[in-house]
């Protein structure tokens, strides 16, 4: 009855509060539209201390994807137990499409493989590979003061002494770690490994005489003074130091190195993934980003998320024969 009395009063009300009623849903979802992704910053973690080579590279990445991301990269720290800590942060996170954080080969591959029974930690499958970054070779180094001046020399140190001469490394089941296992494996030396939590923390123990030695990254060695390279672990001369030799032209068959890049929880959104695919790659074909890099003494080696996934998988395998060499993995 009232329904008809208004009709009757009002005879333009209705059907104009029926478009209402019918645009209302419409009217409702143009907020969300207009929040299409990205509609906050993206939070890049780091799982190590500030300072290192993972730092310096998401570093780049932060400044050089001012104008072509929609929203600004935040970059955070979740450093601890050789960037484990961060990578199970990482894999529990909201898979929202707004966490991402960058992940290290073979670090990321070695640390489940040797994860005691039991203990909790993320598993590499848990990772969703978004991109390859940069590679970074592995070096030996001492201070310009120290009493090595080749590769030989400490070897025949440590062989002669065993678990007298002290590695820094970035932790224990990282690329460091098994960089040293290779060395000691090959060459018969034994070294006390003492584990940093990043190479923020690892070069100045070099630098203060804490160590006798730092078994890292080649980006580490080109950012320090006072240091002298023994020998890199690159197939040929590394372009970054090619006055270095290498592990292999010394008659040691040692290839090792860090694949660094992006990877984010499982199950992130497609549109999300897209997204920050297609925007990483146009950051990384930037010459001034490339150039950039180089500076900071890192090679630019993008790689597709598939492309990252696949190097992933071959890094298992790769390290699995290491491993199983060492006795460490049956």
């Amino acid at each position: 009855m009232m329904k008809r009395l208004c009709v009757l009063l009002f005879p333009g009300l209705f059907p104009a509060l029926l478009l209402v009623l019918l645009l209302l849903p419409g009217l409702v979802s143009v907020p969300a539209r207009a929040a299409d992704y990205p509609a906050k910053p993206v939070t890049l973690m780091t799982a190590f201390n500030a300072g290192g080579g993972s730092d310096v590279s998401h570093r780049l990445l932060e400044k050089f994807a001012r104008g072509i991301f929609a929203e600004p990269l935040i970059v955070i720290y979740k450093a601890g137990a050789g960037g484990e800590m961060g990578w199970t942060w990482l894999a529990c996170a909201r898979a929202d499409g707004y966490t991402i954080g960058g992940v290290d080969l073979p670090h990321i591959v070695l640390q489940p493989m040797l994860r005691p029974k039991g203990q909790p930690g993320y598993q590499t499958e848990q990772l969703s590979p978004l991109c390859g970054l940069v590679y970074d070779a592995d070096m030996i180094m001492v201070r310009e003061d120290s009493p090595w001046t080749s590769f030989q020399e400490l070897i025949a140190a440590a062989g002669s002494r065993p678990g007298a001469v002290t590695v820094a490394t970035v932790g224990k089941f990282t690329g460091d770690h098994l960089f040293l296992m290779q060395v000691e494996r090959i060459t018969g030396a034994r070294f006390t490994q003492v584990p940093y939590s990043g190479s923020g923390k690892a070069m100045p123990a070099l630098i203060r005489g804490e160590v006798d030695a730092y078994f890292g990254s080649a980006s580490s060695f080109l950012r320090m003074e006072q240091v002298r390279g023994l020998a890199v672990a690159s197939r040929q001369r590394y372009a970054l130091c090619p006055d270095i030799p290498t592990l292999i032209e010394l008659g040691y068959n040692i290839e090792s190195g860090k694949y660094r890049g992006l990877a984010t929880p499982q199950h992130i959104p497609a549109k999300a993934r897209t997204y920050l695919e297609e925007k990483f790659a146009l950051v990384c074909a930037n010459p001034d980003y490339q150039e950039a890099v180089r500076r900071s003494g890192l090679l630019p080696c993008f790689k597709t998320g598939a492309q990252f996934g696949e190097l992933i998988r071959s890094e298992g395998e790769r390290i699995t024969h290491i491993l199983t060499e060492a006795g460490l993995r049956k």
